[in-house]
């Protein structure tokens, strides 16, 4: 029969019963269908309640510990014994030491976080929380908040001479989202030509959804086209403005080359991430490779995670005319991934101008930092070459010495200072030009830091040999 152990606690009665049931059953004290006392039996037995032990039969019943069978009684449930997995952790898994101590993060995808607009954002949150409209509230289709979509069609035509209705639009949470569903859409026999080097993310996103992967090399006008001539029912990966991680950005000359690639057969498209086009400093932004494309050929992706803060994880997708059956009939009965309300504050955000106005502002700020960073860089001399255009919030570097890249990295992380080697950015083996590359980005930190940055990285590699 069942003794309580004396509580000092205030833990419910039936609590305390329902505990020491279930301690019995999973120590196999009462074996599989074995027979527990009454109610009754039980009440008498502890002088508690009926109700008592009926609120804590109930809840083992609930959980699956014991079963009522009408007119004879409660039994112990078969219940599987569980096995406990010893997990090893690997080494390559764990956090190399120094790295939570760093000085200075050269990282190329932070932002500023002091030029936020604190004020404006919050101003604008209110507003768009408004009690009386109750729309807020509600699920919205898959394509996203009609009226982000709408400021987009306007916002992108004059900033980016992006061509597009509202239909076409696509709201995602973040790029990643954007491509998973861009994989759904294109049949999975499509073939995804990326450049190499790669934002990696996408490399692995469309990896994983089953495509088969071809990377195609860059030279100095971006991805080079003749790989591809053989190939149909491709889908092909470019950054034009800015290419991710290099820096280059593609005439128009190549342009054209592989718009009329993609015009020769069916099934051929090209997706344009177009992730940090607002961000270009000694000339005007280059129009888009949607702009110029006339044959619906071009799929046109964007995200606020550069232009505003990487947790506004929201990515827009342009898709042709051609695609969208496809699409509306994947998609037709879910929700948007990303929150209404959340939408209409990047919508409101556009419409009021300040969208514009915080551009304006980043592309000062950054061009600054860039001119900065590349003055204090001068220390190295002849031992260090800037590849790249004025553009973004990174930039690269290449290192004329002896050392390893590995020894490179070690050393500066020594001395507090995380640098990210463009190897990591290869899909395969990098080629030898690119040896002891690295990016450094400016976006997050101070001229001060940057400053210091650079100065620790001159004691890391103070004996840099030609």
């Amino acid at each position: 029969m069942i003794t309580l152990p004396m509580c000092t606690n205030n833990t419910p009665l039936y609590q305390q019963i329902y505990e020491w049931i279930k301690a019995e059953i999973q120590r196999k004290n009462y074996k599989p269908h074995a027979k527990i006392p009454s109610k009754r039996k039980l009440s008498e037995h502890l002088c508690v309640s009926i109700n008592t032990i009926d609120t804590a039969y109930s809840q083992l019943i609930d959980e699956g510990y014991i079963a009522a069978i009408p007119k004879k009684g409660y039994f112990v449930c078969d219940i599987d014994d569980y096995h406990y997995i010893n997990i090893i952790q690997h080494e390559n898994s764990q956090i190399k030491e120094g790295l939570s101590n760093l000085d200075i993060d050269f990282s190329p995808s932070n932002i500023d976080q002091n030029a936020f607009p604190y004020k404006i954002w919050r101003n604008s949150f209110k507003s768009c929380f408004n009690e009386s409209d109750q729309s807020i509230l509600k699920r919205t289709i898959a394509q996203g908040d009609v009226n982000l979509r709408r400021e987009l069609v306007n916002f992108l035509h004059s900033s980016r001479g992006v061509n597009c209705d509202e239909r076409q639009i696509i709201i995602g949470a973040g790029t990643e989202n954007s491509l998973r569903t861009l994989s759904l859409v294109l049949s999975k026999n499509t073939c995804i030509a990326l450049e190499n080097p790669v934002y990696k993310k996408a490399y692995q996103t469309f990896d994983h959804m089953g495509h088969r992967i071809l990377p195609i090399p860059i030279d100095d006008k971006g991805i080079e086209i003749e790989p591809l001539k053989t190939l149909s029912n491709v889908a092909v990966y470019v950054t034009p403005s800015h290419q991710f991680p290099l820096g280059i950005s593609m005439p128009i000359g190549r342009r054209v080359e592989l718009l009329n690639f993609a015009n020769k057969a069916e099934g051929r498209f090209i997706i344009e991430d177009d992730y940090d086009s607002e961000f270009r400093y000694t000339r005007k932004p280059l129009p888009s490779l949607q702009s110029i494309d006339q044959n619906g050929k071009v799929i046109y992706i964007g995200t606020f995670s550069t232009s505003i803060a990487p947790s506004i994880r929201i990515s827009y997708m342009i898709l042709p005319v051609s695609l969208l059956n496809s699409y509306y009939k994947l998609f037709r009965e879910f929700g948007s991934e990303v929150s209404i309300l959340e939408q209409r504050l990047v919508a409101k955000f556009i419409a009021d101008g300040n969208y514009e106005r915080h551009l304006n502002k980043m592309r000062k700020l950054y061009k600054e930092k860039r001119g900065h960073l590349i003055k204090e860089l001068s220390i190295f001399k002849d031992n260090i070459r800037i590849i790249g255009e004025s553009a973004g919030n990174h930039l690269l570097i290449k290192l004329r010495t002896g050392k390893s890249q590995i020894d490179l990295c070690n050393a500066a992380v020594e001395k507090g200072v995380k640098v990210y080697p463009i190897s990591d950015y290869f899909i395969g083996a990098m080629l030898e030009k690119y040896k002891n590359t690295f990016l450094l980005g400016y976006g997050a930190l101070s001229k001060i830091e940057l400053s210091e940055g650079v100065r620790l990285l001159g004691v890391a590699w103070n004996d840099l040999r030609v």
